[in-house]
């Protein structure tokens, strides 16, 4: 995969593969990421999940090949969910962070492109 550029990254949704775990204050929730951004992520609505939008919550992101044990742990709110999504909003995070995911998403992701429904099917 041709590496992303970084500029590209800072402004884009970039699918990933990978998973989030969610913990707040109803127990934790994990599902497989839809898209990663340095500002939030998109994921599939867990089963249970009925968490308000506004809820803080702490959200631990596994993406990249499994073998590259790549993880954040990131503090976010809950930006917007549906029947079936969710949509998460970090926290700001401290530049060496923000640097560090930039440079995940540009290796080992792919900038989304077309309509949310094409690309509904990418898990």
């Amino acid at each position: 995969m041709a590496p992303t550029a970084q500029s590209d990254i800072r402004r884009s949704r970039v699918y990933v593969d990978g998973e989030a775990l969610i913990r707040g204050p109803e127990g934790d929730f994990r599902a497989p990421l839809r898209d990663l951004s340095i500002s939030g992520l998109h994921m599939l609505r867990p089963p249970g999940f009925a968490l308000r939008v506004g809820q803080a919550v702490e959200v631990e992101v596994r993406c990249g090949p499994r073998e590259a044990g790549i993880e954040f742990l990131l503090m976010a709110r809950v930006a917007r969910t549906d029947s079936d999504t969710v949509g998460l909003r970090f926290a700001p995070l401290p530049d060496r962070m923000a640097r560090t995911l930039e440079r995940v998403l540009s290796q080992y992701g792919t900038l989304q492109t077309g309509a949310p429904d094409e690309r509904r099917g990418r898990r």
